[in-house]
C-alpha cells in the first residue's frame, strides 16, 4: 500500500490564513484579481468534477513565490 505524506503545499484558506496573516476577503480578493487558478488555487469537488461549489485549496509555496517577485 502507498504512504501518503501531507507536506502542505495545498492548504484550505483557514490554514492559509493562520500561515500568511491574510484575511478571508483579501484571500478572496488575490484569488478574483491576481492569482492564477490551477497555480495559485483550485476547486475540488468531492465527486472530482470541475465546479465553482468545491473546497478551494490553496498552493502555499507559489502563493509565496507570487509574493517574492511582486
Amino acid at each position: 500500500m502507498a504512504q501518503i505524506i501531507f507536506n502542505e503545499e495545498w492548504m484550505v484558506e483557514k490554514a492559509l490564513m493562520a500561515r500568511t496573516g491574510l484575511g478571508a476577503r483579501q484571500i478572496e480578493s488575490y484569488r478574483q484579481g491576481a492569482w492564477i487558478e490551477g497555480v495559485h488555487f483550485k476547486r475540488v469537488s468531492p465527486s472530482g468534477e470541475k465546479t465553482l461549489r468545491g473546497t478551494t485549496w490553496y498552493n502555499y509555496p507559489e502563493i509565496n513565490k507570487f509574493i517574492q517577485d511582486s
